[in-house]
């Protein structure tokens, strides 16, 4: 049970890939010898987790690429068998992370109480402390400074109350536990990523830093936001394209200034 679930991590789906569930209502394993063989490996390992984690992560199922072939659809449409590596979403707490990462305000503080969660008057769920005002409308207190920028694993998780940001992109909501994450694709993620409150108020972070990093030079910051993002440099044509529209961007907010935002350049 315990090296499935391992292995669910790694893949995003278990050799048996009904986590919580062994019995005879639950899927057969895809490759019961291997999931023997891994199970007899850690324990004579130890019990060593990395051990472990290192035989998996150095296989050649694990360092296969995303790539689709004609036969492998053909035999594994459903890619149980691990015909191509599978492709997967960043967990909801990663992306968060993530965009605070880049944009270089995450708070690494480590341990303490958890950072409070509290409904906004739009029905958001943000950082912040529950308070009602006298008109009975949701007005919550703002968190010591900071707090509001630490890793996800410190947010308070209400049942009641997920943080819209990560509630949106699959949170679990503990309901009376998670034996394995949902990954969906709808419009709300698309839309938060666009409009969303904490991710313009990360993005203007992002593009403070990278202007303070690279200065006025456009290609320079083209190049810098990437190595940000994806730890690598543009290739030519994503270069091209981004001081494309970074001109394009330019002139409509030259000719067309939006009232409190910064100077276009």
């Amino acid at each position: 049970v315990l090296v499935n679930r391992f292995w669910m991590h790694h893949f995003g789906r278990g050799i048996v890939s009904t986590p919580g569930d062994f019995g005879r209502l639950g899927a057969l394993p895809t490759h019961p010898e291997l999931l023997d063989w891994l199970a007899s490996e850690f324990v004579s390992s130890g019990w060593s987790l990395k051990s472990f984690h290192r035989k998996v992560m150095l296989s050649r199922a694990y360092r296969q690429n995303s790539t689709h072939t004609a036969k492998g659809d053909e035999v594994d449409p459903d890619n149980k068998y691990l015909s191509h590596s599978p492709l997967r979403r960043l967990e909801a707490e990663s992306i968060r992370d993530a965009m605070l990462d880049v944009s270089g305000k995450l708070n690494r503080k480590a341990f303490g109480p958890p950072v409070p969660v509290a409904e906004n008057e739009s029905g958001e769920v943000i950082c912040g402390i529950e308070h009602i005002d006298g008109n009975g409308i949701h007005a919550p207190k703002p968190v010591p400074e900071g707090e509001d920028l630490r890793r996800s694993i410190y947010i308070q998780v209400r049942r009641s109350k997920l943080l819209s940001v990560l509630d949106t992109f699959d949170l679990p909501a503990m309901e009376p536990n998670c034996e394995q994450r949902s990954s969906s694709t709808v419009a709300p993620q698309s839309l938060l990523l666009m409009n969303g409150d904490v991710v313009r108020k990360i993005a203007r972070h992002t593009a403070e830093r990278v202007v303070a990093e690279a200065g006025a030079e456009p290609s320079a910051r083209v190049d810098r936001v990437w190595r940000l993002a994806l730890g690598r440099l543009p290739s030519e044509t994503e270069r091209a394209e981004a001081l494309k529209f970074l001109s394009d961007q330019t002139q409509t907010l030259t000719a067309s200034p939006v009232e409190g935002a910064p100077p276009a350049d």
